[in-house]
């Protein structure tokens, strides 16, 4: 063998020996690509599965919290409507006019006995609820004396 022949059988190896190892990275790569693919898969899963969770979560609490609302709205609307019979409630019921909104009550505070009459617009809150901008707007109106009693006479057909 010449010393050309085995200079050509020398390049050869080594070109076999590259192909060998181009063929190898390019299976890692090719497994490596299915993994990822694998991967991806798997984490879009959890994540889709996590979010339903989540939502799901989301949703309850704010049915409970809805539920909560409506069960407080109902019992301080009952509340309203009792109040004149509690032992707090300092006027006399027979003398309370539930109107429920935009305030709660009237008082005609002393038409019962004859008196001087006291006319008294009567919001109940409990807890720490406060006035709406339309129960604040009628308290600043009386506040500031912006009160005024009409007659009015529908026109009959003459």
């Amino acid at each position: 063998m010449t010393p050309l022949q085995l200079y050509f059988y020398l390049v050869v190896l080594v070109a076999l020996v590259e192909l060998a190892l181009l063929i190898a990275q390019t299976v890692r790569l090719t497994i490596a690509q299915r993994v990822l693919r694998e991967l991806s898969k798997n984490v879009d899963e959890v994540a889709r599965a996590r979010a339903e969770r989540m939502a799901s979560e989301l949703i309850k609490q704010a049915r409970e919290d809805a539920v909560k609302r409506s069960s407080a709205v109902i019992t301080g609307k009952v509340y309203e409507q009792l109040a004149p019979y509690m032992p707090w409630f300092k006027y006399n019921p027979r003398e309370a006019r539930f109107l429920g909104s935009p305030v709660d009550f009237i008082v005609f505070d002393g038409i019962e006995g004859g008196g001087p009459v006291t006319v008294r617009f009567v919001e109940v809150k409990s807890g720490d609820s406060r006035l709406s901008d339309r129960e604040r707007a009628i308290k600043e109106a009386i506040e500031r004396c912006s009160v005024t009693f009409e007659v009015v006479r529908p026109e009959g057909p003459s």
